[in-house]
């Protein structure tokens, strides 16, 4: 039984980890519902997996609310044009860098004021400031 197109197919690109490196997948989402300014999308694989009595429930578990208008510009789930979705994925892993450097870079902080775990300390007070230039050099002044 063919399915009743209702809107433009989205994509979003993810990755996950693979024994061969990473594997970068673009995922198909069908419009299975809408407002009058939002597609209600769903991933094809749940789409096709889902029916019987529960559909509803499993969709309104699974779904995503995307705008109609705006895809070009700012953030969203999904896209419906492919290259806004590789353009989209390209900005989440370049946010996934930053937050990531932070990390490491607290991390480091502290580690290099306590050292590791292989040296007792004394307790610090209960408020403490490590001093870290990667923290410093940040841009405080939108604070």
């Amino acid at each position: 039984m063919e399915k009743i197109k209702i809107g433009p197919d989205h994509y979003r690109y993810v990755d996950e980890l693979d024994p061969k490196g990473l594997e970068v997948t673009c995922k198909k989402y069908v419009v299975i519902g809408e407002t009058e300014q939002c597609w209600y999308i769903l991933e094809e694989f749940h789409n096709d997996l889902f029916g019987g009595p529960h559909r509803e429930a499993n969709l309104k578990k699974y779904r995503k609310r995307v705008l109609k208008e705006g895809g070009e510009h700012g953030r969203r789930f999904a896209y419906t044009d492919k290259s806004l979705a590789l353009r989209s994925y390209k900005q989440r892993k370049s946010w996934q860098m930053r937050h990531a450097q932070l990390s490491l870079e607290r991390a480091k902080a502290a580690i290099g004021y306590f050292g590791d775990v292989r040296v007792e300390n004394s307790i610090p007070a209960d408020r403490l400031v490590v001093p870290c230039e990667y923290i410093q050099e940040m841009n405080w002044s939108e604070c």
